[in-house]
């Protein structure tokens, strides 16, 4: 199969990576509990996965976690109390807008959220204008999972810092393509995924922090220390980190980070070659109408075919030309609803460094196809 669903998970994988897996799984100890060997070497592969993290962010800790959405909804819940009010975007994935619409709908917080402006961006002074006495929160995706959009979390993030709000930056779309520095960009948090663009396994995911103000946990349990209190302790990142963690999957990803480092380049240069090949074929296309702007190039381009709905290009794409897309609303309402594409979805191609040219060559000419002959 063709596979064009990098940004639900990458294809790729490195070497590496399933070869530090499989070890750990072979002799598998749980890091931070007992004392002997293999714990100990356990904890400390995971605290050089940590350690990893927080250069590649500049953050000053990292917690892990099973995936974005979770290391989210630790910051939503962990800081937010009665009162607050809070700044989002309609461009957000539901595992930012949930959270935050459960909370609004039980009266806990006030919420803004922010259309984006004719090229699908946010524009910072929009968000300036929206905050209040009470803001406690802004809470932005770097990179839209819909139109592949890249936000200004340099210019956000510095607004934030002149009013100390809290910044939220949904980063799960975003690596490698763009670059953070947290304390340069006056981001808070920074949630991601391990499994996409840093092409680790799935159930990782990690939140890492630059403002260590302290977070109310979402889950309580064992850490491994302060064995003696029934009490969580407050010290990170334990206090965030109840239970068993994910050794194989975050010493895998620590592999995946460290190769995709080595191959920054070539990566991204692969990706917006074919992401511009791809993206000047459907714009030139009959009956194809294109949502990403053009010079987008974060790999994610969302097309409709007139007269079919999305579901149905997918499908076809699928069982007849062999090539894997995602349709649907692809977990963002809202900013579908603003594209006018709520009730059929749309069809997102997502490119990733398994992608090769012939790959792009043989979507374009189904696409190609299909738009111009339909259901045959």
């Amino acid at each position: 199969m063709i596979y064009f669903d990098n940004s639900a998970t990458s294809r790729f994988k490195p070497r590496q990576t399933l070869k530090a897996i499989r070890r750990e799984l072979l002799h598998s100890a749980n890091g931070g509990r007992s004392g002997h060997n293999d714990a100990v070497a356990t904890a400390m592969k995971i605290s050089d996965t940590r350690t990893l993290l927080c250069d590649y962010f500049n953050a000053n800790e990292v917690i892990f976690t099973k995936n974005c959405t979770e290391a989210l909804n630790i910051v939503v819940y962990g800081i937010l109390k009665r009162g607050d009010h809070v700044i989002t975007t309609v461009t957000e994935h539901n595992s930012t807008l949930r959270p935050l619409y459960n909370l609004q709908k039980n009266g806990i917080i006030e919420l803004s959220v922010i259309n984006p402006d004719k090229n699908l961006k946010i524009n910072p002074s929009h968000v300036r204008r929206m905050i209040k006495n009470n803001t406690a929160l802004i809470a932005l995706n770097a990179v839209s999972n819909v139109t592949g959009v890249e936000n200004d979390v340099g210019k956000i993030g510095a607004i934030a810092a002149e009013f100390r709000i809290p910044f939220l930056v949904d980063a799960a779309q975003a690596v490698p393509h763009v670059s953070f520095d947290m304390k340069k960009q006056g981001i808070s948090y920074i949630a991601c995924a391990g499994h996409k663009g840093l092409h680790g396994p799935q159930g990782t995911g990690f939140l890492a922090l630059n403002r260590l103000a302290e977070i109310t946990p979402l889950i309580y349990g064992g850490t491994g220390t302060n064995s003696d209190s029934v009490y969580q302790p407050h010290n990170l990142p334990e206090s965030l980190e109840a239970g068993t963690l994910n050794a194989p999957g975050i010493i895998g990803l620590g592999e995946s980070v460290r190769w995709t480092i080595e191959n920054l380049d070539k990566i991204t240069s692969k990706i917006k070659r074919l992401n511009d090949r791809i993206m000047f074929a459907l714009k030139t296309m009959k009956n194809v109408e294109v949502y990403t702007p053009v010079g987008t190039d974060t790999g994610v381009i969302s097309f409709n075919i007139k007269n079919l709905d999305s579901a149905e290009t997918s499908d076809i794409l699928n069982k007849k030309y062999d090539i894997a897309v995602r349709s649907g609303l692809h977990c963002a309402p809202l900013m579908h609803n603003f594209l006018g594409t709520l009730e059929k979805g749309a069809v997102r191609i997502s490119i990733g460094y398994n992608n090769t040219d012939a790959d792009a060559e043989k979507l374009i000419e189904a696409v190609r196809d299909i738009a111009e002959y339909g259901v045959r």
